[in-house]
């Protein structure tokens, strides 16, 4: 619809060239600077941005570890791996899967947690960075898609050497056997953890050898390919965020509290629905990391082709 008066002539073709080549040159230029260097107004150099050149700025995520090649193809590949297996419709049925973490008795709140409305001249409340002294527990847990198979919380102090994983597994093996008979009379189920030294030493592997234990490939670095890390923890720290509890004990019983009502369909959609996907999406990021990313997730007969063609060239 046409406008009376002067028209619009600061979005031009040569501005919109002229600001794209500050921007290329400089991701990080504020709308200032490139107004400045463009010599146009800053709301001009902004609707440039916006409805010319669909530009936003975005902040970088933070990540474990910059992949290498090959470990961005080992990602890959074992994605792959574990699609495949999905083809299997018991695989998924028959996966354990399970972590450690730390909680703190004093998980801070988040900073949009702690926004409030305020009127003009009302000054801001106070918060207290989180103390570093704080005490802590660190809970070491397996589940499937039904549920908690086996939870315990560590003493003080205790490092997770291959000794005390060992014997850990054992303690698994044994929730295995009266949780899930089914699954523990034909030696069906499968384990998936992440590549932490005790998991991967050698008297933990001749343990599970010893246990018959399957394992399931799991890359290392790849925090956003295991269910407890983009999940289970993730949640439940939400659930307690906020809260001061006046000793380690009573932390540990408000998470079994917290735990205790999380309904078996998240623990189910964790497993068929989140995990699987997050293999695709590992394979469409090329085995970068995908959290946060707007990615074309292929689907499982693609893959599948794409890994036939790839192995028989």
């Amino acid at each position: 619809m046409q406008r009376p008066g002067r028209k619009a002539t600061a979005r031009t073709l040569a501005n919109v060239r002229a600001v794209q080549q500050v921007v290329d040159t400089d991701k990080r230029a504020t709308v200032r600077q490139v107004a400045a260097e463009v010599q146009m107004s800053t709301g001009s150099v902004h609707n440039i941005l916006k409805k010319d050149l669909d530009l936003k700025k975005k902040a970088p995520k933070f990540i474990p570890q910059i992949l290498t090649a090959d470990q961005k193809a080992l990602q890959v590949s074992v994605a792959k791996q574990n699609i495949k297996e999905c083809q299997d419709t018991l695989f998924l049925w028959t996966l354990i899967t399970g972590d450690k973490s730390w909680f703190s008795v004093l998980e801070p709140e988040q900073k949009q947690q702690s926004c409030l409305w305020m009127g003009p001249g009302e000054r801001r409340p106070c918060k207290a960075l989180h103390s570093l002294q704080a005490k802590k527990t660190m809970m070491e847990v397996f589940f499937d898609d039904q549920g908690v198979v086996h939870l315990e919380f560590l003493p003080p102090k205790m490092s997770v050497t291959a000794k005390v994983y060992t014997g850990i597994l054992s303690r698994l093996c044994e929730a295995i056997r009266c949780k899930q008979p089914a699954i523990w009379n034909d030696n069906s189920y499968c384990l998936l953890h992440n590549n932490a030294p005790a998991h991967s030493a050698v008297p933990t592997f001749a343990a599970m050898v010893e246990m018959s234990m399957k394992v399931v490939q799991h890359p290392p670095y790849s925090p956003d390919l295991a269910p407890a890390d983009f999940w289970f923890f993730l949640y439940l720290k939400a659930q307690i965020r906020g809260c001061a509890f006046a000793n380690v004990a009573q932390l540990q019983d408000a998470l079994m509290e917290e735990i205790s009502k999380i309904p078996r369909r998240m623990f189910h959609e964790c497993i068929h629905q989140r995990l699987p996907k997050c293999w695709r999406k590992c394979v469409a990021a090329d085995g970068d990391y995908f959290e946060g990313d707007n990615l074309v997730v292929p689907s499982d007969s693609e893959l599948l082709d794409s890994s036939t063609d790839s192995s028989s060239s």
